[in-house]
């Protein structure tokens, strides 16, 4: 089995340092794997939670699918990211499809762990949009409580 979008020690994970590409990938497969946490994740967890622009539509297709009742197949989910609008991102587009094949062929994460994953990506999601809220020039107020 694979784990997938486990970052080595030697190969730091790429993207913003705002962002947790491993806990995303997590929760994608969860839902795609494991039917029991579909209505818990969709309840807590929101598309503009995810950093990745890919992870946001493969959540936002698995969301549709589950509205429908269809199960989470690679098919349906392929079919449910073509019908979004990709004009002129040809290459969005398949790495969502990519993913969700990735996602099929990966070894869900044991359902333990999944409502944690799913708050490191609701709690970095409030970090992201708390840190766009700061002043050019200013520095982030520091969170401590004094002494």
């Amino acid at each position: 089995m694979t784990v997938i979008g486990t970052p080595g020690p030697d190969h730091p994970s790429p993207g913003p340092a705002l962002c947790d590409e491993h806990a995303e990938r997590m929760v994608l497969a969860a839902l795609l794997h494991d039917r029991r946490f579909t209505h818990y994740l969709v309840a807590f967890l929101r598309a503009t939670f995810f950093s990745s622009p890919v992870h946001k539509d493969v959540y936002c297709a698995m969301d549709a699918v589950r509205s429908h009742n269809e199960p989470f197949t690679p098919a349906a989910l392929a079919a449910e990211l073509d019908l979004r609008e990709h004009a002129g991102k040809a290459d969005h587009a398949q790495a969502a499809e990519r993913l969700v094949h990735d996602l099929a062929r990966a070894a869900a994460p044991a359902g333990e762990v999944v409502p944690h994953y799913a708050a490191i990506i609701r709690d970095l999601a409030y970090v992201r949009r708390r840190a766009t809220r700061v002043p050019d020039g200013l520095p982030p107020a520091d969170a401590r409580l004094p002494r």
